[in-house]
């Protein structure tokens, strides 16, 4: 039995060597899934300690792995 096709949102970040981070991140997750969709970047401040911004964005994979698989690949 194939397990349904669904979305995955992964939260993403980074306030080191942000863009790179953030292009590194993408790169991988695209290496592993079909299909990544992303939210557009946006900066955040740092909360609760004091550091750079944060870029941020949403990524939206779809996958038809059971969920623990997804896990592995993320790892």
């Amino acid at each position: 039995m194939n397990n349904p096709i669904v979305d995955v949102a992964l939260s993403l970040g980074s306030n080191v060597r942000r863009y790179q981070n953030i292009n590194a991140g993408l790169s991988a997750l695209e290496a592993e899934f079909e299909s990544v969709t992303c939210s557009p970047v946006y900066e955040s401040a740092a909360v609760g300690f004091d550091g750079s911004p944060f870029l941020n964005l949403i990524a939206l994979i779809q996958t038809g792995l059971p969920l623990l698989q997804v896990i592995q690949r993320l790892k």
